[in-house]
Formats: structure tokens, C-alpha cells, sequence
């Protein structure tokens, strides 16, 4: 094999390694979230985001002119900011830093997770700030625009995990408001599981500019961009935009979480602003209809990965016979409701003797689902079924009795041994019958 042979070699191995390396940190996140099925929660989310919604935000960020880092106007835009988090009943904070001659604010509202089990994180991002000469319509007055419109319609509802609503300042200096944010969320030991970082969503000329969407990652963050991917196939009549992946891009608040061990992504428009730190970054030369379908993308995906905090099912009735013979098999119903009207995703049984077994659905909520057992040894099993909706709630265990008796079998066996000795009594006893 030549030099370039062995290079090309060993390079796909090491290619495999890190693929196989990032699956297997990321197994449980893969499993939970391959088979996403349409929810209607999330079509209601997805249908709440439209231009006007958008706009509002994007003017009000906008009118305050350049916000370069340090001035009042990015003062005020992050009062702006704090003030509307806070009108939304969110828990809102300033984080203040300082760095390389520079001091400001990042502003972070949360929305705390409801599942007391879970330390989880997911963030959603943008920066307020802008260069002196723009006054960053796009950059990043659209990416600030998708978090404050995320956090007014997310807060409607719960989630398992917690989900925080982050605006930075500092980016145009390189990043020092996330580096800060990023150092300290180490430092105190967070969870952060998923970063989604919006910045310059608003920019598209042509109908393919303005169908896709570009997604920025490193290895590690890869799972992110196959999520975002997932989503926009499966509500592609709502969103109609489709995802592309890139190599990494340093230049963003994302940057940090990744130097820290955390996963992002970046997400972007698909054509380059042309107008990008210039004066000509205005709303006029932004197009809103793409801005509201990159915002629709990234809300869902945030609203999937935080997972609703979904009411269980009910406990499963059970029907069937509650006695029977060693190795006749024997049909039982199941039937679980749920308040959410969510589909059962699955019921787990322990018939008792053995492994568990588990009905994969889905399976509509109140329809009755049958499963077939038999039991070879003697005596009464107490077995127990739990139904599982399709965000990962669990009802509590339902039990039943079913008794295979040993009396009941030996006296059969004298039976058959007695009509056997005594064929005239067997006849007559028909005869009775």
C-alpha cells in the first residue's frame, strides 16, 4: 500500500474511533430520541410562532442602534431584555463580568424543570451586542428575537429538565460574555446537556436560501445536529426547512461550551449576510419569513430535548382468568388511559416467572391491548403490568392473580388412572352426563 493508502487508512480508522466514541458517551440521549413521533404539543408550539410575533422583538432590539459592548445602547438593550424576561414570570438574573478592558452584562432567565430527579440543562442562546457601525438586525438582533420569543411561549408549559433563556454581551469582542457565563456554569458544577446557539438567522435572497438552514458542530456535539435534523422531517408541513451539516466554526457563543466539555451547536442561515458588520444590517434586509421558520426549528428542538413534563398514564386494568393448567397458555387484556391523551408507547409486564416483557406500541390511550402467557410450574403467580406514555411517563404498577393448582392436577391424574381400571364406570357415568 503507498503512503497516501496507509494515510487515507488510518485516517477513516481514526474517524470510526471518534464516531464510536461519541455514540457511546451519548446512548441514552440516541435511544430516548430516534423515534420521535409527531406530538401535537409541539404542532401548537411550532403554529404560535409567526412574523408578527418575530417582529416585534427584532424592532424593539433593533431600535436601540448599535449596542456595541460597554455603551449605553447595550445597557439599555439588556434592561430591555431583563424586563421583558421578567414580565413572563421567569427567574431572571444579570451575570456581570469583566474582561480585557470590557465590563457588561449577560442577562439569563430559567424555566425550571419539574422532574426533582433530573440536573439537566438546556440552553438556548444569543448576542445582544453589536458592532459599532451596524445596527445588527441580523447580527444578532434575530438570534435575540427566536430566545425572548422561545422563553414567551415555552414558559406556557412544563418540562422535565430545565430550560434557561440566555442573551450575551461581549461576542463581538471575541465571546467574552459567554467565556465568563461558560467558566462559571463549570465552576458551579452545571449540567449542561445541549446549547443552541442562534446567530444570524434572518438573512435569504433565493427560495434555496431561504429552504435551508446551516448547523455548525463538533464530534461531540453531532447528536445535536441529527436531532435538529430529525425534527425538521417529521414537521416539515409546519416548518418546511431543511438542515445542513458543517464542520466547526469557532467564531461564536458556542465556542466556550465546547472549550469546557459542553455540546452546541450553531445555528445559522444558510447564505451569508452580505451585509454583515456594516451599516446596511437593517431589518429591510432581512427576510422575516425565513427568520420565523429558522425560529420555529430551533424552539421545537429545544421543547423536545427539555421533554414535557407529561402526567403517567393510568394503571393498566387487567382481564383475564385467574386460574388455569400448567402449560396452557392463556390471553390477558391491558388497558391504560392517559390524561394527556398521549399514546401508550409501550407495557411492561412480569408475568412472574421469568424476564420481563414489554408490548411496544404505540398503542392508543384506552384501547385494549391482549398478551399471551403460560405458566409451566404450579402454583399462583402474582403478576404485575405498568404502561409507559410516549414522553416517558410510567403509570404505577397494576397486579393480578392467577392461580395453576397442584390439588387440582394430582386429583385430575387419580381420575384418569380410576376410569381406566373401571371402563363399565366410565360408561355409566357418561351415561349420566
Amino acid at each position: 500500500m503507498t503512503y497516501q493508502g496507509n494515510l487515507l487508512s488510518k485516517t477513516l480508522e481514526i474517524a470510526i474511533i471518534i464516531m464510536l466514541i461519541g455514540v457511546s458517551i451519548y446512548p441514552s440521549i440516541l435511544a430516548d430520541y430516534n423515534d420521535i413521533e409527531s406530538d401535537d404539543h409541539i404542532s401548537d408550539i411550532i403554529q404560535q410562532i409567526n412574523e408578527t410575533f418575530y417582529l416585534r422583538y427584532l424592532e424593539d432590539i433593533v431600535a436601540f442602534g448599535p449596542r456595541v459592548t460597554g455603551t449605553t445602547a447595550c445597557y439599555d438593550a439588556g434592561e430591555y431584555i431583563y424586563n421583558e424576561f421578567k414580565s413572563m414570570g421567569l427567574k431572571v438574573r444579570y451575570h456581570y463580568w469583566d474582561s480585557s478592558g470590557y465590563s457588561d452584562r449577560n442577562i439569563e432567565a430559567t424555566l425550571s424543570g419539574t422532574d426533582a430527579t433530573s440536573d439537566e440543562i438546556y440552553i438556548i442562546c444569543a448576542h445582544f451586542d453589536s458592532v459599532s457601525n451596524s445596527p445588527g438586525a441580523d447580527d444578532d438582533g434575530s438570534g435575540v428575537a427566536a430566545v425572548l420569543l422561545a422563553a414567551n411561549i415555552l414558559r406556557q408549559y412544563t418540562f422535565d429538565h430545565t430550560i434557561r433563556f440566555v442573551t450575551f454581551s461581549g461576542e463581538e469582542q471575541w465571546m467574552l460574555g459567554s467565556y465568563k457565563y461558560v467558566r462559571e456554569a463549570n465552576k458551579d458544577g452545571d449540567n449542561i446537556i445541549a446549547v443552541l446557539n442562534c446567530d444570524m438567522i434572518g438573512f435569504a435572497i433565493t427560495s434555496t436560501h431561504s429552504s435551508n438552514i446551516k448547523l455548525y458542530s463538533n464530534v461531540e456535539s453531532n447528536w445535536i445536529i441529527y436531532f435538529t435534523e430529525n425534527i425538521s422531517q417529521i414537521y416539515y408541513d409546519y416548518i418546511k426547512l431543511n438542515v445542513d451539516f458543517n464542520d466547526p466554526k469557532p467564531n461564536g457563543d458556542h465556542y466556550y461550551f465546547w472549550e469546557y466539555g459542553y455540546d452546541g451547536v450553531l445555528y445559522q442561515e444558510y447564505e451569508f449576510n452580505e451585509y454583515y458588520h456594516t451599516s446596511q444590517d437593517t431589518i429591510e434586509n432581512m427576510n422575516i419569513t425565513y427568520a420565523t421558520k429558522c425560529s420555529k426549528l430551533i424552539v421545537a428542538t429545544l421543547a423536545i430535548l427539555a421533554q414535557f413534563d407529561s402526567n403517567p398514564p393510568t394503571a393498566p386494568t387487567i382481564d383475564g382468568p385467574t386460574s388455569g393448567n400448567a402449560g396452557t397458555t392463556y390471553t390477558f387484556t391491558f388497558n391504560s388511559v392517559d390524561p394527556d391523551g398521549d399514546d401508550i408507547a409501550n407495557y411492561t409486564i412480569n408475568w412472574g416467572d421469568g424476564p420481563y416483557e414489554v408490548l411496544e406500541g404505540p398503542f392508543i390511550s384506552g384501547s385494549s391491548v391482549t398478551a399471551n402467557h403460560t405458566w409451566t410450574s404450579q402454583r399462583t403467580y402474582k403478576f404485575m403490568a405498568m404502561a409507559k406514555d410516549k414522553w416517558g411517563a410510567r403509570s404505577d404498577w397494576s397486579y393480578f392473580e392467577v392461580t395453576i393448582p397442584r390439588t387440582r392436577a394430582i386429583s385430575n391424574l387419580w381420575y384418569q388412572w380410576f376410569l381406566e381400571r373401571f371402563p363399565l364406570l366410565e360408561k355409566l357415568l357418561n351415561l349420566l352426563k
